[in-house]
């Protein structure tokens, strides 16, 4: 599953928009004040539905028939409660499990330790506890009993003439166990499930019924199932769980519902996301990643939709009243997290692969012909990873499916790959380049994670980065591959290394190896450690190990460990052994304590350089929480390299490494190609290739900036990127004066390739985000708007015949031109709108600057433009469109349009505007608008548990909220809001490491502004602005 960043433009296009859904709930107020009349008539109330519930259940056994006769009181304006009202309706219905629901607004039922035997209905109670338990840290699943195979059989009711709010499926499942240690109980996962009828358990032979009763837990959501008697070692057992219910709704996790419209007709669809722990909300299962077991699948559907799974379908049954049951093609063992569900009215198109893999694209029927440009390349990078691995793809077909409601980028369930629209679709002459490459990316990370995750698991989400770090590094090989001219692993500095500097400098960070337990730990290791850091230190290793080596290592690792599950030592196993190495040495020093380092670079005689590591810290005074220790005193194994003017080398190899060890004093290199101080330069990192920045003296500093300014082709697009990240991160920690970073901006003026300016760029971003609230911005705004001036004059908005990188590059400067201030751009930006404007059916605006014609032309221009904004948003058919014109509408500079744009994201009416999925994305984008930031904040507090229930437990959406909105904090008084808000609050979900973070960097970011605004400020007298 790809990482979860955020769209903004069109240019940044790694796995960009995808954020979690949002659901509505009012904010609750710490404390509920009632009168005493209105005390008396809430305790008869709740009387009154306990009788009325016990009624129901006394008459809703198995086999019974009844009628709902209850009477039920009312309030004061005369008028039903909705809860009772709810369980005559499914009384009504047939349904027994109602016991659990009752006492609730909505169906949403969930485990609790409760006992049940027999026929009793077992959906237990939903409770709301006054003051929120501990967190339970024990919850891993006892493996007495592993499972063998599941039979799943589910059938979802999402037709007419049911409402939405009422979806539901219905579920039966077999599993056969082997009994592994004598144990009475069957420990499997249930979440959000409600249970009737009885259970059987039998030996292999089904004699013998074994079943006494069942039992939940409800904070580590097992069900456990009770036996007669102990389990005989090594046998086989079957367990049947003849039906269980669920609700079908809209929270993109498990078994869930979409939709998407066709005209003015609402078309409802059922798909899943099951990692990491959201099969149990499907069917109750042993969900955790190393527990793997073979699946036999049916789906049942109606006549005019299609069912879709992980393997082929091989039969369908008729079940009469337009039912049908398709079954699939039991599937090899595998994860439950893996697993995929879909019921759809979809489109395909169709390929093969060199192996005879069938490939099919699955789309809403409008938006198929978006479809050949994902498929092609899948085809393609498929078949390459199976030559590069040396492994062939072991299942029949490999199918991909674009999904109207997504919460992640894209998913890598075996054999059915679902996407977000974005990450899928991709239509020539509309799309960007940047939609290009992201959709190439994604679907190049989803098809390596075939092999890494799917073939070989983590034996648990500790390790993560096994699965997400190695597709977001082989990702970059795939597209490579496919397009050797987008340059990919130039790219990959900016859009991984550098990215992820900025986030493990921080001393809220954690390791890359990292303990976790509950869910809400889990979900908050999907981040930038697991899956850039990840990347970068596998991007490291390949180069000291050699290609052949790292090539024919991961193909033992593969061979070795295929259909089980894998620690991170099997890798390092695998490697060392095809190498000289000792890579466990290595490589835990960089996947088991957080941060990285620094190597001081001391250049003070010729033929001589000395070397010393430190450990890097945005903040270094920063109070260190003390929850992830170091075994290694932060020290490292750094695989340095460095080349020089007088010799100039980038293309460097392992055989150019000097190692600094993690004991031992400083090195001292000696190298008659080393110039004298003063006279020439010497950089370390070529290629940055190495998780380490790079610090010089002075004199040094100065001679590679003077070599930028003289001449900057001399030195590699990627370290010229290198120098100004480095630069600027280091005058940010204190290891660094400011007007070295400032110097580094001297030559961009000259600069026209795409890697140095996006480094550029996001540290120049940084600074206008600091300053844009700060009586010199408007200094610093003329400083940009002429450090961009030439460059945006050559290239234009005009794009075309311009290369892949051209037009990146040219979406980055028209984007700063225009934000800026650039009286050109602007004006251009507006004309372009006025003319789409004027002919709605002919959009004249170039793919590549979409984004920032449509921000522009907003920002300057009047409500009907905003309205006309969201107008097209409205019909627009393509998803990546759709994003930019969310993006554009939060550019507004009316603070009652962004008011009134924060209500519709958060609008869960059937005729909202913006969907669950993108509902995050538009806090974010009207966050980042200096009108917008209060607007957005306080929108975020006042509806706190609103966005706690509906993000709190998800992997993404949470995170990148609360970093979102907090990300330009840079005052004592955004401190104090913060850290008040947050100590204010018991539970903080998945976002509490979020949080940490925020702190620390709204610390950093005060110590900043302190520190460099009077630097800056005399800088930019210097410049004459």
């Amino acid at each position: 599953m790809p990482e979860n960043n955020y769209e903004l433009e069109d240019v940044t296009v790694k796995y960009k928009s995808d954020i979690n859904s949002l659901n509505d709930s009012a904010p609750r107020d710490r404390g509920m004040y009632i009168s005493t009349a209105k005390a008396f008539i809430l305790a008869f109330l709740a009387i009154a539905i306990a009788v009325g519930v016990g009624i129901i259940v006394h008459f809703a056994g198995p086999g019974s028939t009844f009628e709902c006769k209850c009477t039920y009181p009312t309030t004061d304006s005369g008028s039903s409660s909705a809860a009772m009202q709810q369980c005559k309706d499914w009384a009504a219905a047939g349904n027994a499990v109602i016991c659990s629901a009752c006492n609730a607004t909505s169906y949403t039922p969930y485990p609790s330790n409760v006992s049940t035997s027999n026929p009793v209905p077992t959906g237990p109670p939903k409770t709301t506890p006054a003051t929120p338990k501990p967190t339970v840290k024990d919850v891993r699943i006892p493996l007495h009993m592993m499972p063998i195979k599941y039979t799943v059989e589910l059938q979802v009711f999402m037709y007419a003439p049911l409402e939405p709010a009422a979806f539901y499926f219905n579920g039966s499942v077999i599993i056969s166990f082997e009994c592994k240690n004598a144990t009475d109980k069957i420990y499997l996962h249930s979440n959000k499930l409600n249970y009737t009828g009885p259970f059987r358990v039998t030996t292999e032979n089904g004699i013998e019924d074994l079943y006494r009763n069942h039992t939940f837990d409800m904070d580590r959501q097992f069900l456990i199932v009770h036996l007669t008697q102990k389990c005989a070692l090594n046998n086989k057992y079957i367990l049947e769980i003849p039906h269980f219910r669920g609700p079908l709704v809209s929270d993109l996790a498990g078994l869930y519902l979409s939709s998407y419209k066709r005209g003015n007709q609402t078309i409802h669809i059922a798909t899943s996301q099951m990692q990491p722990t959201d099969a149990r909300k499907t069917f109750p299962c042993m969900d955790e990643p190393a527990i793997k077991a073979q699946f036999e699948v049916t789906l049942v559907r109606k006549s005019h939709m299609v069912s879709i799974s992980n393997m082929p379908n091989i039969s369908m049954e008729a079940r009469g009243d337009n039912w049908f049951a398709d079954k699939f093609k039991v599937t090899p063992k595998m994860s439950t997290y893996l697993l995929a569900f879909i019921i759809c009215d979809f489109h395909y198109t169709k390929a093969m692969t060199e192996n005879n893999v069938t490939y099919r694209a699955y789309a809403r029927p409008d938006a198929i012909d978006q479809t050949p440009y994902s498929l092609e390349t899948g085809v393609k990078i498929l078949t390459f990873f199976e030559k590069y691995f040396n492994v062939t793809y072991p299942l029949p077909k490999q199918d991909m499916i674009a999904i109207p409601d997504f919460a992640a980028g894209a998913m890598e369930n075996w054999g059915l790959i679902t996407y977000r629209e974005t990450a899928m679709l991709y239509q020539p002459g509309v799309s960007s380049a940047g939609n290009k490459q992201r959709v190439a990316i994604v679907v190049s990370h989803e098809l390596a994670h075939q092999w890494f995750g799917n073939l070989v698991t983590p034996s648990w989400w500790d390790d993560l980065w096994l699965n997400e770090g190695f597709a977001s590094y082989v990702e970059y090989m795939g597209v490579d591959h496919v397009h050797p001219d987008w340059k990919m692993f130039e790219q990959f500095v900016v859009e991984d290394l550098q990215d992820v500097f900025n986030f493990d400098g921080l001393i809220s960070s954690h390791p890359v190896y990292v303990p976790v337990a509950h869910p809400d730990e889990i979900n908050e290791i999907f981040d930038k450690i697991s899956y850039a850091k990840g990347a970068t230190i596998i991007r490291m290793m390949r180069f000291f190990l050699g290609d052949t080596n790292f090539q024919k290592g991961l193909t033992d690792y593969l061979r070795s460990l295929e259909y089980e599950a894998a620690f991170h030592d099997d890798l390092w196993y695998a490697l060392g052994n095809r190498s000289a190495f000792h890579v466990k040495e290595v490589m835990d020093t960089w996947t088991l304590q957080m941060n990285y380092p620094t190597v001081m670079v001391s250049h003070n005689q010729q033929g001589r350089l000395s070397l010393k590591q430190s450990r890097y810290l945005q903040d270094p005074n920063a109070a260190d929480p003390g929850k992830y220790v170091s075994p290694f005193g932060y020290k490292w194994e750094i695989p340095f390299t460095y080349t020089t003017s007088s010799q100039r080398r980038f293309d460097v190899t392992s055989k150019d490494i000097t190692w600094l060890h993690k004991t031992g004093n400083d090195m001292v290199v000696m190298d008659n190609a080393i110039p004298a101080p003063g006279v020439g330069w010497v950089l370390g990192n070529p290629m940055q290739y190495g998780y380490y920045r790079v610090n010089y003296d002075r004199t040094n500093w100065d001679m590679l900036i003077q070599q930028l300014v003289t001449n900057h082709t001399v030195i590699h697009a990627i370290n010229r990127a290198q120098i100004i990240n480095d630069a600027w991160s280091l005058a940010q920690s204190g290891d660094l004066a400011m007007e070295v970073a400032l110097q580094t901006t001297n030559y961009l003026d000259k600069e026209r390739e795409y890697v140095p300016w996006a480094a550029a760029s996001s540290q120049l971003s940084f600074v206008n985000s600091m300053l844009a609230r700060h009586p010199l911005y408007g200094s610093f705004k003329n400083f940009m708007r002429s450090k961009t001036g030439d460059a945006f004059k050559e290239l234009t908005m005009n794009n075309t015949g311009s290369t892949h990188l051209e037009s990146f590059l040219r979406s980055t400067i028209s984007d700063l031109a225009c934000v800026y201030g650039n009286t050109r751009c602007i004006d251009e930006a507006k004309r372009l709108f006025r003319q789409w404007r004027d002919n709605p059916d002919n959009n004249p605006v170039d793919p590549g600057i979409k984004s920032t014609v449509y921000c522009t032309a907003v920002a300057e221009g009047t409500l009907d433009d905003w309205e006309f904004a969201l107008a097209r948003y409205r019909v627009e058919n393509l998803a990546a469109d759709k994003m930019r014109l969310l993006s554009a509408l939060a550019c507004s500079k009316d603070s009652w349009v962004l008011s009134r744009y924060l209500l519709m994201a958060i609008d869960k009416s059937s005729q909202a505007d913006i969907r669950k999925q993108d509902a995050v994305n538009v806090i974010i984008f009207i966050s980042r608008n200096v009108i917008g930031r209060s607007l957005a904040w306080d929108l975020f507090r006042d509806k706190w548990d609103f966005f706690l229930k509906d993000f709190g437990g998800g992997s993404f959406g949470f995170t990148n909220l609360i970093s979102g909105l907090t990300s330009s904090f840079n005052t004592e008084f955004d401190l104090s809001q913060l850290k008040a808000f947050k100590e204010s609050k018991n539970d903080l979900g998945s976002g509490a490491r979020a949080f940490d973070q925020a702190l620390e960097k709204t610390r950093s970011n005060i110590k900043w502004m302190t520190a460099h605004v009077p630097v800056i400020q005399k800088w930019l007298e210097s410049q004459n602005t």
